[in-house]
């Protein structure tokens, strides 16, 4: 059969196009694909846990993956599968069994796998999946039953909060929604055009239950034509055949009954009626925002990336964003409460600014966050960063309560931080999320009118998000607002190319308002003026003092705290790969699996894939690197040369990744034995090279982590485009292949530690793993951070944070004690700080402690302050001290004009014993006495600029190191 100018023929289904509908309009949409992957994700898991097996989790997650990265509102799939798109056009390439998942989709409705879930008890658990607080274990005791239990849905109503009757009406199968018109509306109007194909005609039709596109459906929905109902039985009949994501319920006389794979149905009664009815083309511009183009709207405010729980690129999305026919974007990640999100944290987003000034975008790009509200109403991030973003959009994403007044309070001191730029989703109301099209969260209670009161006063924007299951807030709430003197900003909160489209629903509410601004309507240039404009407003505006109905601590970073020193800093210029010699990386493996080699030239990569170790050997032979970086432990706990179980499987290395918030896999784990012998065999055969180069440990997942590239886990397009983004280039880059890909990043490291820019995990008797570090600001004046506290409090990880994440130089008062008692030693007796003898080569850990107490309490830090001063003086960039017992230690009359900074890390006796006994430091020693060096800590604490708690997880630590930093730091952009 020929294309006719109107029609396409896609499989079994012939589409009838309309000149006035985008061209794809009659296309299967991505949601209608992807929603038998979920569900066969979720059936998987409950059948387990009903049965009491181990639950597929891989399998599970793999579904689950491929349906969140294809999920949406477009065609992107159907076209997909036509070849009218590209693998490129796709955020994520679906696997081979997954495409074949969709070729079922497309052909049958369903997969051939969810046909033995055909019982209605596990359709009852599908059903289920929409109540909140209903999870896999408690739905999964539904299986048992094979009738109605009402004691189970007694017992659930009471534990979720949910109306019994509710739960009661799913578990019969009874279920009016809520559903979210654009689930409904574009796969109804195409089932309506198929009946207009099969009877060679159009029709006037009238649909009763959808009223509004921006509400959601609840009652069913109901389909009458201009046309006698015999033909209408048959046409239907007809289109039931092609249409295979429709089936049919029940038909009786003058009606039938249809459901859609997601689960709504709709009704096809015969209605006696002089209505002539509506054409599909004038009810999908009535009913359907999705079905027009953009007009008005220059920007999308609200999207996010790769680099949080978005799918595509910067780079991507910016040309997405350009082919829809917008100006400019935002990119507004998540921030660091958003973890399961992959929210950013300083340190991340420091290094999004950083590639963002690498990138060539085809448009302008504001580069923002969308921040969380906390619990009592601080944001997520220090007031300092955030001052620094374009764009800032606050939003809540969980805890809101029962009380209005409490949420009212907790919106309206996010307004008063001064920080915000606009509220997004303000009410946080939700119909319908990815695999549960009918799950429904209700709007938070909130005394709206005072929360626009100050947001007019503020200048803060109401956010209409425009997702489709958000539409938040809600028009009647948006008028209010207007009417209050609100400007508002529009934002499709894509998390991939294909959300783009959701900014339609703000294209089409603006018919209903009236507004004072709408912030997407001005040019690039016109928004940045009116950002500056409101934040300059909002810092003349008089902070007040609230009186919270939640009480919360002061945050770190409050910037109402008065005698503080502040310094300017600019974010650094992009950073490229230091320049060096010949390395070799290689991602070891320890089965039959191939081994990953990248050789590093320059900045030129080249790959392969090797075997045996003899292979590696030879190739080492033939390009004699200066360094080779290994991806496997190098060394065993305890530092013996053979295994000893007395040592444990975790070396100090792994235990200071995971301080900085990388995990690695303990070096003797069972999966990890085998690699950690070969990865030490092999060293010492390439330490007896003739050419004798340098072999260090390394791990790529850290060194991308802190290098802010996406771990490969992520796709290897995004891997590669970080790669790029560092200035390497070469064949190399090109490989499909995961190991080699991480070679490439091993022999990074192996340049890094060229350059100097690396810190040491670990210590050298166990091997070292050696990581990147890297330098987001370029400070003004670089600061020195001086680290008080107890022996074990901490203040090591404080400074290895610093080190990694920030660049600074890491000043160990330790080692400078060591050098002074080796100094002593070799003077003569009676000019000695200290009269006992001591053996150089073999100080011990107590010698130190009694020589440090010595200088400290005897010579008041004189010689240590000398010594520390003249270290300083040699180091022109930021630097923290670990640590100091005075605040004399360090003089600001022996160092240059630099600003100074005490910061005492705070950990309870109890504590610090129970962390150094589980690091094996102290086995099962008595906790010892405290030394007069640690009383010191006392007092500095009340000297201190910042306390740094360490009395929760290591993450709580590495935020308040965080807060604390940016308490002191003003930011600028990179010019």
């Amino acid at each position: 059969m020929s294309k006719s100018e109107n029609e396409i023929l896609v499989s079994s289904r012939i589409i009838v196009e309309h000149p006035e509908l985008p061209s794809d309009y009659y296309r299967l949409r991505d949601f209608e694909y992807v929603q038998p992957l979920y569900d066969l994700a979720d059936l998987l898991e409950l059948d387990a846990l009903s049965k009491g097996v181990e639950v597929p989790k891989y399998r599970t997650f793999s579904l689950w993956r491929a349906g969140y990265s294809l999920d949406g509102y477009g065609t992107t799939i159907d076209r997909w599968l036509d070849g009218i798109l590209e693998d490129e056009d796709l955020d994520n390439i679906p696997t081979r069994r997954i495409r074949q998942y969709l070729e079922s989709v497309r052909t049958q409705g369903t997969i051939t796998e969810l046909q033995r879930y055909q019982d209605e008890r596990f359709r009852r658990c599908l059903r289920l999946r929409s109540v909140r607080g209903l999870g896999p274990n408690k739905i999964a005791t539904a299986l048992l039953s094979e009738s109605f239990d009402e004691d189970w849905c007694r017992q659930m109503a009471i534990e979720t909060g949910v109306d019994q009757h509710r739960i009661a009406n799913l578990y019969c199968g009874v279920n009016l929604g809520p559903w979210q018109s654009a689930h409904i509306v574009p796969p109804l109007l195409r089932f309506l055009r198929s009946v207009e194909f099969g009877i060679s005609r159009s029709v006037g039709w009238s649909i009763a239950g959808i009223a509004d596109p921006f509400e959601p459906i609840i009652a069913e929905v109901i389909v009458s034509a201009n046309l006698p109902f015999d033909l209408m039985v048959s046409a239907v009949a007809r289109t039931l055949r092609r249409e295979v994501c429709f089936s049919l319920i029940g038909q009786t006389a003058g009606r039938i009954q249809i459901r859609h794979q997601l689960g709504w149905s709709f009704s096809f009664e015969d209605l006696e009626t002089d209505n002539l009815g509506e054409t599909l083309t004038a009810l999908a511009a009535r009913l359907d925002p999705l079905s027009r183009s953009l007009a008005t709207l220059q920007g999308d405010l609200h999207s996010h990336t790769a680099w949080s729980d978005g799918s595509a690129s910067v780079e991507k999305m910016a040309k997405a964003v350009v082919n829809s026919g917008l100006q400019y974007f935002a990119v507004t990640d998540h921030s660091r409460s958003s973890k399961v999100q992959g929210g950013l944290t300083p340190p991340l987003w420091l290094r999004q600014a950083n590639a963002l000034a690498l990138a060539h975008p085809v448009c302008p790009i504001l580069h923002g966050i969308e921040v969380d509200i906390l619990k009592g109403g601080d944001l997520d991030l220090p007031h300092n960063l955030l001052a620094a973003a374009d764009f800032v959009v606050a939003s809540v994403h969980s805890n809101w309560t029962k009380s209005a007044s409490q949420n009212t309070d907790r919106l309206i001191r996010a307004v008063e931080s001064g920080c915000v730029d606009t509220i997004g989703h303000p009410s946080s109301v939700v119909v319908g999320k990815p695999g549960v099209p009918d799950y429904y969260r209700p709007a938070a209670e909130v005394h709206w009118d005072e929360v626009f009161e100050k947001c007019a006063q503020w200048r803060v924007a109401l956010e209409l998000n425009c997702f489709p299951s958000r539409l938040d807030l809600s028009l009647p709430l948006l008028q209010r607002a207007v009417a209050a003197g609100c400007s508002i900003s529009m934002g499709s909160d894509a998390h991939a190319r294909s959300h783009l489209i959701n900014l339609r629903f703000g294209e089409a509410a603006l018919s209903r308002l009236k507004p004072n601004l709408i912030l997407n309507r001005l040019s690039h240039r016109e928004l940045c003026e009116y950002v500056e404009d409101s934040r300059s407003l909002r810092r003349a505006v008089a902070k007040p003092k609230h009186i919270l109905h939640i009480e919360q601590p002061t945050l770190q970073f409050d910037e109402e705290r008065k005698g503080r020193v502040t310094i300017r800093a600019q974010i650094s210029l992009p950073q490229h790969l230091p320049a060096g010699s010949r390395v070799i990386g290689i991602d070891l493996t320890a089965g039959n699996k191939t081994t990953g080699v990248a050789l590093l030239d320059n900045s030129d990569v080249t790959t392969c894939s090797l075997s045996t170790d003899a292979e590696i050997l030879e190739f080492i032979r033939i390009y004699e690197p200066s360094i080779v970086s290994i991806d496997s432990p190098l060394g065993l706990p305890g530092g013996g040369l053979s295994i000893d179980p007395r040592a444990g499987i975790v070396r100090v290395a792994e235990n200071d990744l995971s301080s900085i918030g990388i995990p690695a896999y303990p070096a003797l784990i069972d999966s990890m034995q085998n690699l950690t012998l070969r990865g030490i065999r092999l060293k010492t055969q390439i330490e007896a090279m003739a050419s004798r180069p340098l072999v260090i440990e390394s791990y790529p997942g850290a060194a991308q982590d802190i290098l802010s590239i996406p771990r490969k886990q992520k796709g290897l397009d995004l891997l590669r485009e970080g790669l790029r983004r560092l200035g390497l280039a070469g064949a190399g880059l090109d490989t499909s292949s995961h190991d080699e890909m991480d070679a490439i990043t091993s022999a990074i490291v192996g340049r890094y530690f060229e350059a100097g820019l690396y810190e040491p995990m670990g210590i050298p008797s166990e091997a070292q793993l050696i990581v990147p570090k890297v330098s987001p600001l370029h400070f003004e004046k670089a600061p020195i951070i001086c680290l008080a506290g107890k022996t074990g409090a901490g203040k090591s990880v404080v400074a290895r944070y610093l080190s990694v994440f920030y660049g600074f130089g890491w000043i160990r008062t330790r080692d400078i004690i060591q050098e002074l008692l080796f100094e002593d030693l070799e003077k003569p007796l009676d000019r000695r700080l200290s009269n006992w003898n001591v053996n150089p080569s073999a100080i011990a850990e107590e010698d130190l402690q009694a020589f440090g107490t010595l200088v400290l309490s005897e010579y008041r830090q004189g010689p240590l302050r000398s010594k520390l001063a003249n270290v300083i003086r040699n180091h022109s960039g930021p630097l923290v001290v670990d640590a100091i017992r005075d605040v004399a230690d360090v003089d600001p009359g022996l160092i240059a004009d630099r600003p100074i900074f005490i910061w005492s890390v705070d950990c309870t006796d109890n504590l610090i014993y129970s962390r150094l006994v589980q690091r094996r430091k102290l086995g099962n020693k008595k906790y010892v006495q405290r030394s007069p060096v640690d009383k010191t800590a006392d007092f500095l604490s009340k000297q201190s600029h910042n306390l740094i708690s360490n009395r929760g997880s290591f993450e709580e630590l590495r935020w308040g190191i965080d807060d604390a930093l940016f308490s002191a730091i003003t930011i600028t952009r990179v010019v």
